[in-house]
């Protein structure tokens, strides 16, 4: 069922519209082919008839006439254009297109308090593995290496990550949350890119306006009088716009600000990084009712993932031609989600610019960090795993043979993908199976996954092929298979979940009870 944003929005120049201020408001301009990809993805999904792309055809061609040939907006347009023209008998309809793709309602929900530590393993963990992964396989088929990582990869490596995981829509809702994000802990490009394809998944093309705040601290010069928690102060920053143009003020108290102005001059020499990417500068220090320091926008940063290494180009807010005493570079730079350490700094005109490179992926601690830690907070390569267990399965069922199972790589999971196999064929025939078939199946497959728990953990339901999770759920198993089943398989939807069993009241007596039986 569509959306109520794309009932409202489904005609063609609506969904132009919207494809063009995604266009306009693309923070990383080679984030662009993901916002045209996915947006078409959307709109293609929708079932529209012949006339629909018709018109959008011609309003494509309107478009373009009016975008310069060499600009990032013209080829997103045109590849689209292309790709509506190229796909066989679309506009002259006699292309079958799907219907409206609607997100599983039953699928995995996330605590809120979880969601940011999940947002940053997945942005800064999973990510970089799963494309990896993806390469490295398509390296193996022949395919060229692009210098760094293509990003329409890396959307489909969320895609798929997102995909496996099942996640509800109120979840997928809750990832964009502007809450979450900080530029500390999240990359705005790959952000940009998880919001393209979420929107995808919940069947949607606008967007809405990119977050700039919250602000982190970067650096302070040595010679600076900012107060020693003014890293926190930041966090309280706010955007204004000002006469000339953005400004970023960060609150001090006035005691701070009379401490700062007794210096001649004032020095407040410091650079604050936004959620969207750029650098501020701080220009001056405003006084009056309220004060605060007042920061003047930069450039845009972005991550260098073209060498084995990735690096990232700063700005430092002080000049020198050398440091005397000891460097201020001695403790590692947080931004990003990663550690990064200096490996050269070089002052050029007013400015100092540091090198950094990679050291290690940041933790983003959890609201409540004495909880248990949910399921998918685990290596990557467990993942990478259980997804080659779903494709095989996947496509042994097709076949109607083991075969795909019997070429996984990591050969300890053969046996178990057997087992699998064979409880999915059951289940595909749930009216001939008997259920005790059905039982002893899971027996087996459980038995089996004991031998590789330790290192791999329970089977994810997602594992399963979508008609076989569709068959349990339509045919609701009794309470035993049903703990069978949750025993076996991680995250199994709400539906199937044991009912709880209340015990029986305890009887009232009028006798009396001793001391120790009360207790």
């Amino acid at each position: 069922m569509p959306t109520p944003h794309l009932a409202e929005s489904s005609r063609p120049q609506s969904e132009l519209d919207a494809l063009l201020l995604r266009i306009r408001r693309c923070l990383y301009p080679e984030n662009l082919p993901v916002a045209g990809s996915y947006w078409l993805k959307t709109a293609y999904q929708e079932g529209h008839k012949r006339a629909w792309w018709k018109k959008l055809d011609q309003l494509l061609t309107k478009a373009l006439s009016q975008e310069l040939p060499d600009s990032p907006s013209h080829q997103v347009l045109s590849s689209v254009h292309a790709w509506i023209r190229q796909s066989a008998g679309l506009l002259a309809g006699k292309t079958t297109v799907p219907g409206p793709a609607a997100v599983e309602s039953l699928g995995t929900n996330l605590d809120p308090d979880r969601l940011a530590p999940y947002l940053g393993r997945l942005l800064n963990e999973w990510l970089p593995a799963e494309v990896a992964y993806m390469l490295v396989d398509e390296s193996d088929r022949g395919r060229p290496e692009d210098s760094g990582i293509p990003v329409l990869a890396m959307a489909k490596a969320l895609e798929r990550l997102l995909l496996r995981e099942r996640l509800s829509p109120g979840t997928l809702e809750m990832l964009l949350d502007p809450q979450l994000l900080s530029p500390r802990y999240i990359y705005p490009a790959h952000a940009e890119i998880l919001q393209d394809v979420v929107f995808a998944l919940l069947g949607r093309t606008a967007a809405p306006v990119p977050c700039v705040m919250p602000a982190t601290l970067l650096g302070v010069a040595a010679e600076a009088a900012l107060p020693r928690n003014y890293a926190d102060a930041v966090g309280y920053a706010s955007l204004v716009q000002g006469a000339d143009g953005e400004q970023i003020h960060v609150p001090i108290a006035a005691g701070q600000a009379a401490e700062i102005l007794k210096g001649d001059p004032v020095r407040i020499a410091s650079i604050i990084v936004t959620m969207d990417g750029r650098w501020w500068e701080a220009a001056s220090l405003q006084s009056g009712d309220w004060h605060s320091v007042v920061y003047r926008p930069g450039g845009r940063l972005r991550i260098d993932d073209t060498e084995d290494h990735a690096r990232l180009h700063v700005p430092w807010p002080e000049t020198q031609l050398r440091w005397t005493g000891a460097s201020p570079f001695q403790k590692p730079f947080e931004l990003f989600g990663r550690e990064w350490h200096v490996s050269r700094w070089e002052a050029g005109g007013e400015r100092t610019w540091l090198h950094l490179v990679f050291s290690r992926v940041l933790a983003v601690p959890a609201a409540h960090p004495t909880e248990e830690r949910f399921h998918r907070l685990r290596p990557a390569f467990v993942d990478m795993a259980w997804s080659a267990v779903g494709n095989a399965l996947a496509a042994a069922l097709r076949r109607k043979d083991r075969e795909p199972i019997e070429q996984l790589r990591r050969a300890e999971l053969i046996p178990l993908g057997r087992a699998l196999f064979g409880l999915a064929e059951s289940v595909s025939h749930w009216r001939q199976a008997k259920r005790e078939t059905i039982e002893t199946q899971l027996r087996g497959v459980r038995y089996l996954e004991g031998e590789v728990s330790p290192v791999y953990g329970r089977v994810p339901w997602g594992v399963l092929p979508a008609q076989v999770r569709t068959a349990f759920l339509k045919t609701r198993p009794d309470s035993a298979l049903l703990d069978l089943l949750n025993e076996v398989f991680d995250s199994v939807p709400e539906a199937l979940r044991p009912v709880t069993r209340r015990e029986p009241a305890p009887v009232e007596t009028t006798h009396s009870t001793s001391p120790s039986q009360a207790a």
